[in-house]
């Protein structure tokens, strides 16, 4: 069952462990907006429109939702991440509806319906609504009552009963999950049915306070399981099917055709009445989050510094007074200037001196490594950061000086001896090599597969870079090597690894990141890259294509880098310039090391047929999707097909048995693999024959090759990790384990 009752709590199935998603909030609205900023000049207003905070949001609201626009602010005010997620239900309700060729009136219906399908939580107290874990019974009461509170408020502006009955009916299940006497299966209303889909789906791909986001992959598999109970079936086929066919373009598409055909009239029709919004609410609002702001800022950590654009200092945080010993009203007034403390950056290159003006002039970040002189003589390694504050059409109204103490890490650092830097660096980018990457890969993939965390891996590739060096020249494509991988840099968090993988791409490894906050992370990458020019090339911008995946169970270097690959080459296909991500991040719990091995005279008496593994899988994903997702282990296996004969597949596949060994090669081995496809019927009525719905089985055997080598005691560990990767690519559960 997936819960999707307290909407800022959505979607954690009762027994599966959360995984990784998703991008969240407004920043996968503003990011999938962006690509309004591509479209012919003339389909949209001008790019600096959208670039105000939260201005592209309100224009979108307007269109939809007319006079009613308050309702929704009001809900905005109340918590910023329901709103932020009804606007994202409402725009994939509305992009369905087009694919299903819904009639326009009811097109309508459920896209204003979505945007205020949470607009009962007005009424739910805050300890409840933001409460950063589950809920109780009687908080869970509270939650449950908000559909029909929202139904309430709306019927004192509307009076289309349809448009009610969508809200009314949403958290209904399909079969079996309401009691008796409850509306059910095809008496639903059909937008009702399509908005707890894609409800769920973006809860479940969103991060929380208590939970991370789950990964795509993994969400419509969860969608799969609750087919038939708790929703439609045909509908989730079809949404899926939505969900691979570009998801990425999905959003900004709903965006476009509300901008451009929605008028005042058509907007308005659904209403009879609308509360007022006076200039003094959104005055004691803005009040309201100046204060937050001001209090944000002094409880942090890292010294912070406001200056306006003329350089005058506005603000200055409690960390900074206490690592300076200098207090706020001494600094406030006056212009910023290094001789107002005693800095030493003699080790930073002269390009690094004048970086707040840098910032001021260009809006760029700049960043710089100083020594603080301290009162008492003692000097401190600090970096500043100067980031530039943007105002309307991307004009810059100051900056913030972020100042971190860095006395830890230049400990670290100076440990690295200059020998080993020249070893593992890349002589142009100054970024990791391979060789490098390839080590550090192996750690890292031996960190997820022992649960110590999540691990992910973005590929990326410059578009169409040949061209830069026949149009520019080899100097000119240097210095987009190196401004790209500059750019990485910046984006990377302490323990990430950024190398240059060969020619033009690159690779980020980041260990303890997800599959969601991967692509989130990558999809940010690729919006600055290209909005920064290139002097190099005529000050025009490179973009970037970027693959993106997560360790999962049965992986090895060389899988989880294929499946990466595999993205990056999708995101090349779909475009250029965009982020895909592949994966569903499902990990088996591990094992210990006493039901790993039990000692080797055990071993030595065990048959030969045990080194045999079988495994029953079953999905409530289709037959065709299995066959795609098999398509994709297979390539990143590199395995062969030896017989493929109705539903049965022969494979051989080479799998690294032992992560012994001086070469990578020592601990390869060959294995059998025979996969058996098949579809079975599943009751799903309240007596288990009211309805049926179709689940994928899949019967799979692995072996070895050849007859076992009795001195390799890994070989049916090996086979279980091909059975787990094989569960892992096609989102499966287990029927009867290994």
């Amino acid at each position: 069952m997936i819960d999707t009752t307290p909407t800022s709590k959505p979607s954690q199935p009762a027994e599966n462990p959360p995984l990784a998603g998703a991008v969240d909030g407004i920043e996968r609205i503003s990011s999938l907006l962006g690509d309004l900023n591509r479209l012919p000049s003339g389909t949209v207003a001008s790019r600096q429109e959208y670039d105000a905070d939260g201005a592209h949001e309100n224009q979108l609201l307007a269109v939809r939702l007319g006079v009613a626009t308050s309702l929704f602010y009001s809900l905005r005010c109340k918590h910023r991440q329901t709103a932020d997620h009804s606007l994202r239900v409402a725009l994939g309700c509305s992009v369905w509806a087009d694919r299903l060729q819904l009639p326009a009136e009811l097109r309508d219906r459920l896209e204003v319906a979505a945007l205020l399908h949470d607009i009962g939580n007005i009424a739910t107290p805050d300890r409840v609504l933001k409460k950063p874990g589950h809920l109780s019974n009687d908080e869970r009461l509270i939650m449950d009552q908000a559909p029909d509170v929202a139904c309430e408020i709306l019927a004192g502006c509307c009076s289309d009963e349809g448009l009610l009955d969508i809200l009314r009916y949403s958290r209904h299940w399909y079969s079996g999950g309401n009691g008796s006497g409850q509306v059910q299966g095809d008496d639903l209303p059909l937008g009702a049915r399509m908005l707890a889909i894609v409800e769920s789906f973006d809860s479940m791909t969103t991060d929380q306070v208590y939970r991370r986001a789950f990964s795509q992959e993994r969400a419509v598999a969860e969608l799969f399981q609750c087919a038939g109970n708790q929703f439609d079936p045909d509908l989730v086929r079809d949404y899926a099917a939505l969900l691979e066919n570009r998801p990425e373009l999905m959003y900004a598409s709903a965006a476009r055709r509300w901008l451009q055909d929605l008028q005042g009239d058509s907007s308005n029709r659904f209403w009879s009445a609308a509360p007022e919004k006076t200039g003094a609410a959104a005055g004691d609002r803005q009040t309201r989050q100046l204060l937050f702001h001001q209090h944000l800022l002094d409880t942090m950590c890292d010294g912070v510094v406001a200056i306006d654009g003329e350089g005058v200092i506005t603000h200055w945080n409690y960390a900074f007074e206490r690592m300076t010993n200098i207090a706020a009203d001494a600094m406030i007034g006056q212009v910023w200037s290094d001789s107002l403390i005693r800095w030493d950056d003699a080790r930073a290159s002269s390009g690094d001196v004048a970086s707040l003006s840098k910032c001021l002039t260009t809006g760029g970040q700049t960043r710089r490594r100083m020594r603080m002189g301290l009162p008492d003589g003692k000097e401190v390694p600090v970096k500043v950061n100067f980031i530039p504050i943007l105002g309307e059409e991307n004009r810059v109204q100051g900056a913030l000086a972020i100042i971190n103490d860095i006395s830890q890490e230049e400990s670290l650092e100076q440990k690295v001896q200059s020998l080993h830097v020249k070893a593992t660096r890349d002589g142009l980018t100054g970024v990791a090599n391979r060789a490098e990457f390839d080590r550090a890969l192996g750690d890292v993939v031996e960190f997820a597969a022992a649960g110590k965390g999540p691990a992910s891996l973005i590929l990326c590739d410059i578009d169409r870079f040949k061209s830069v060096n026949d149009n520019y020249g080899h100097q000119a494509g240097d210095d987009a090597l190196i401004s790209f991988s500059s750019v990485l840099v910046r984006h990377s968090r302490d323990g990430d690894l950024v190398a240059r993988y060969g020619g033009e791409e690159f690779a980020l490894l980041c260990p303890g990141c997800d599959n969601a906050t991967a692509a989130k992370r990558a999809e940010t990458i690729r919006s600055d890259l290209e909005r920064i020019t290139q002097p190099s090339l005529a000050n025009k911008c490179i973009t970037a294509s970027f693959g993106v995946t997560e360790y999962q169970s049965g992986d090895t270097e060389s899988t989880i880098v294929a499946r990466a690959d595999r993205a990056l080459y999708k995101a090349k296909e779909n475009g250029r310039n965009r982020v895909v991500q592949l994966g569903s991040g499902l990990r088996e719990p591990v094992e210990s090391v006493s039901e790993r091995s039990k000692g080797w005279f055990q071993w030595l008496l065990t048959p030969s047929k045990s080194d045999q593994v079988t495994a029953k899988l079953v999905t409530r994903a289709p037959v065709e999707m299995v066959i795609e997702k098999l398509r994709g282990f297979i390539a990143d296996h590199n395995a062969e097909i030896l017989k493929v004969k109705d539903q049965q597949l022969e494979l051989r596949l080479d799998v690294r048995t032992s992560l012994h060994g001086r070469r990578n090669a020592d601990g390869v081995s060959a294995f059998h693999l025979l996969v058996n496809l098949g579809e079975r019927q599943v009751p799903t009525g309240p007596h288990g024959g009211e309805s049926q719905l179709m689940e994928t089985v899949i019967d799979a055997s692995v072996s070895p090759w050849r007859s076992r080598d009795r001195r390799n005691r890994e070989v049916k560990g090996a086979c279980r990790n091909v059975v787990a990767s094989l569960k892992s690519y096609l989102m499966a559960d287990y029927a009867q384990r290994p």
